[in-house]
């Protein structure tokens, strides 16, 4: 097991606080911003949707400081380090100020109430406020009505797309979800809804407060490793709110530049994909298939315990010819004797044993006609970069 960084040894209790995700508990993160004092920027962009994130903030944040905004940049989880989650104009912040930061919300009436997740996104939000930022993107952890980012009346909103996951705290099916994540939507500012049919609560929320509203359906601007949903989204925002910028082009120079975990060629032969819903496994078997239908393809896969082992492995089925379950050193995973145990049920061939410098071994000797997909989990992600020495 390798050794705690000074971050991970000060977030390890911290760690621990379950999440809380009431009404009440939000009432409480407003207060808490009230009594920070916050510096706000000339503009907050949220982002909210089952997938895609991630991708269309960073497009974002790349294109806006090539053009020399202050731009803060809030999401999660993270690859390899918890820096990752907040960055300024592209820079991970340093241990010492996260942790300096954290230290100071502890004056915060509430403070005792709040989870890890509330308490890393207060404290993002104070690290940006004291940098006096031009603009802050942030990534709503989960749902988006009662999620932190939603303490702030945002100039952009954003819904990336709503599909099956965390039925279980978000409630049953599209509507529910769509209810939820409706809830960033403000009255006649700017609303953007990507990939897919609107569910009737979000057009219900669209009537009442009216705001500036967009859809936009799959872009036919397309950039390596990205979903075509991400980069017209961000093109969207940036059209709208950034005129002065020429989108495409800018967006354009960006090719090559921000695929980690998404499809991400990390060997010629090796790609490796953060998809860990069933939605965003479909997206990575309709790369396969379109990129690599002439390879044969071995499969690296686990995912995390909350997670429904069929959900994530059907979509792959039928392009996957061998599947790998690596011993991982985490308890936030699934039992590779589990997966194991559905992969044969179904007829497949699947090895265990393995850990990752033992695949890493075998990757690197594979003839070319082979291909490696590792994907399931952000943390099996993260420890793949891991392995490789991969800086983000």
């Amino acid at each position: 097991m390798k050794e705690l960084t000074k971050l991970e040894k000060f977030f390890a209790p911290i760690l621990e606080k379950k999440n809380n995700f009431r009404e009440s508990s939000f009432s409480k993160l407003k207060k808490a911003v009230s009594e920070l004092k916050l510096n706000k920027p000339s503009q907050i962009i949220s982002v909210t949707g089952t997938n895609g994130k991630g991708s269309t903030l960073e497009i974002l944040s790349q294109v806006l400081s090539n053009n020399n905004y202050k731009v803060g940049l809030f999401t999660s989880p993270h690859l390899i380090k918890f820096n990752e989650r907040i960055k300024i104009n592209n820079r991970a912040v340093t241990d010492k100020e996260i942790i300096e930061t954290f230290k100071k919300l502890e004056n915060l009436s509430d403070y005792k109430s709040f989870n890890f997740f509330q308490l890393l996104a207060l404290a993002c939000f104070v690290i940006f406020s004291n940098r006096k930022l031009d603009i802050w993107l942030l990534e709503v952890g989960l749902g988006g009505r009662l999620d932190p980012v939603n303490c702030f009346d945002a100039d952009v909103s954003v819904i990336t797309k709503i599909a099956l996951d965390h039925e279980e705290i978000l409630g049953k099916g599209r509507e529910n979800i769509g209810k939820e994540k409706a809830g960033i939507i403000r009255s006649d500012q700017v609303f953007i809804y990507g990939e897919g049919l609107i569910p009737n609560s979000v057009k219900k929320v669209v009537d009442k407060l009216n705001p500036n509203f967009y859809k936009v359906d799959n872009s036919s601007l397309e950039l390596e490793n990205f979903h075509s949903n991400s980069v017209g989204i961000a093109k969207k925002i940036l059209d709208v709110k950034f005129k002065e910028i020429n989108s495409l082009n800018e967006i354009k120079k960006l090719k090559g530049n921000l695929n980690y975990g998404r499809c991400h060629k990390l060997r010629k032969n090796f790609i490796v994909d953060a998809s860990h819903n069933k939605d965003s496994v479909k997206n990575l078997q309709k790369f396969i298939s379109n990129n690599h239908h002439n390879s044969q393809i071995i499969a690296i896969f686990t995912c995390n315990e909350s997670k429904k082992i069929e959900d994530l492995c059907m979509p792959m089925m039928d392009i996957v010819n061998e599947w790998y379950v690596p011993e991982l050193d985490s308890n936030r995973v699934k039992s590779s004797s589990l997966i194991k145990k559905y992969l044969l049920s179904k007829g497949k061939i699947v090895n265990l044993g393995y850990d990752l410098s033992q695949l890493k071994e075998k990757i690197d000797k594979q003839e070319k006609n082979s291909l490696y997909v590792a994907f399931g989990s952000f943390i099996l992600m993260g420890k793949i970069y891991e392995s490789y020495d991969f800086q983000i």
